[in-house]
């Protein structure tokens, strides 16, 4: 049996129609389930009724909308706060490894430079031959973006060149001793 809908009109504050509450009543009579259902409803409001309705104390909305005020703000606070604290984080994180890529560049420069320079001879060739294809069909990509492009990967390439050789030799330090 399906107690759905009979189910839904008990709950509900809209006033059903005849047919409607023909129906429920006529459902009430022969179902038991959906019979204590209306039954244990009617003590439960008459329960609430049986006792005061608390009001209240006088400016309660105005307090807690304070309260509310407050929490925002210092939720917001919170927030600018640990922003600023794993920013400050990978900063000193990026910082302490630009160092010791330095360090490390500084002790031996020539591998390293003579790997930057060829990344760069190779980027600028790559540039070059992406510009002729570019010019050679009449795509409309400004050559500054394409130069951009090509810079950024070039410089994101070089830094984890860098970072994987100090890994790399970071790692054979603690193998040997």
């Amino acid at each position: 049996m399906n107690h759905q809908p009979f189910r839904d009109w008990l709950f509900t504050d809209e006033n059903l129609s005849e047919a409607q509450t023909q129906a429920l009543q006529n459902h009430l009579s022969s179902c038991e389930s959906c019979s204590q259902l209306v039954s244990s409803w009617k003590e439960i409001e008459t329960t609430f009724r049986k006792f005061p309705q608390v009001e209240p104390a006088s400016g309660f909305a105005l307090r807690w909308r304070v309260h509310l005020a407050e929490y925002q703000s210092t939720q917001k606070s919170r927030t600018g706060w640990l922003t600023i604290g794993v920013t400050a984080l990978i900063v000193i994180c990026l910082s302490v490894l630009l160092i010791t890529q330095l360090f490390t560049l500084l002790h031996e420069p020539g591998p390293y430079l003579a790997m930057w320079l060829n990344n760069l001879v190779s980027l600028a060739s790559v540039y070059y031959l992406l510009h002729n294809l570019v010019l050679s069909n009449s795509w409309s990509i400004p050559l500054y973006t394409i130069a951009g492009m090509f810079f950024v990967i070039g410089f994101t390439s070089f830094m984890s060149v860098l970072w994987l050789t100090a890994y790399r030799k970071l790692s054979l330090a603690r193998r040997v001793a």
